[in-house]
């Protein structure tokens, strides 16, 4: 290949790349509010000047404390409620096969500091409750999430929900600091690609899905029931 053809070449695959990257970090901000990605968000105290950050949140027309049991029961669905995610999304990404519960699941509503949330099949991810404030926030962490390209990965994953006219609003926010085993921009550019591909389709299908179940378990408790005769 000439000199010529591979600059061109080097060029459009940095103009792809930077491309990405706006098109990323536009969708990353999406759907929360400015105030709501400037702001804190409780887990924020446990991983200081992240690498990468993504905030996003939903308005829920169900109280906090309808939304609160989806969140308790959440983890890998062989060994918990699952992420809530589409099943067509985990079979062709994932290759998972069992589905997310559309159920509150009685014997998942004890957590306490500490304990374990699966996130895969075998147990060998997974994430510990950092924090855990019943009915208001509750914070995963994780340092076994493991990729080629980093090593010592800090992970945490927060869930704060907030009063709302319409109901209750639920803020997510993702935090990531890392060892880069490859040069630092290269690994950045890589996470905010790659990271930013999965908080805009797996975190905005999460938040769907919880969204989905709250609502639709209000409104089915809401509803009236039959006519007795007096």
């Amino acid at each position: 290949m000439s000199v010529g053809r591979r600059s061109g070449a080097a060029g459009a695959l940095a103009a792809a790349a930077l491309a990405g990257v706006a098109a990323e970090a536009w969708v990353r901000r999406s759907r929360a509010t400015p105030a709501e990605r400037r702001g804190a968000v409780a887990g924020d105290e446990l991983l200081t000047a992240p690498l990468w950050q993504a905030t996003r949140a939903t308005t829920i027309a169900a109280p906090a404390e309808a939304v609160w049991p989806w969140l308790v029961q959440m983890g890998f669905p062989t060994r918990r409620a699952g992420w809530y995610t589409p099943y067509w999304m985990d079979r062709l990404l994932f290759g998972i096969r069992a589905r997310s519960a559309e159920r509150i699941v009685p014997e998942l509503q004890h957590l306490a500091l500490g304990d374990v949330v699966s996130d895969s099949d075998s147990g060998a991810s997974f994430f510990t409750v950092a924090r855990l404030d019943p009915g208001r926030a509750l914070v995963l962490r994780s340092h076994t999430h493991p990729l080629p390209i980093y090593r010592d990965v800090d992970f945490t994953w927060a869930f704060a929900l907030r009063e709302d006219p319409s109901g209750a609003r639920l803020v997510m926010r993702a935090r990531v600091r890392y060892t880069p085993l490859w040069p630092a921009w290269i690994v950045g550019l890589l996470m905010r690609v790659g990271f930013g591909f999965g908080d805009v389709v797996q975190a905005g299908a999460m938040l769907g899905g919880i969204r989905r179940r709250a609502e639709g378990r209000t409104r089915h408790a809401s509803a009236p029931g039959p006519l007795r005769p007096g």
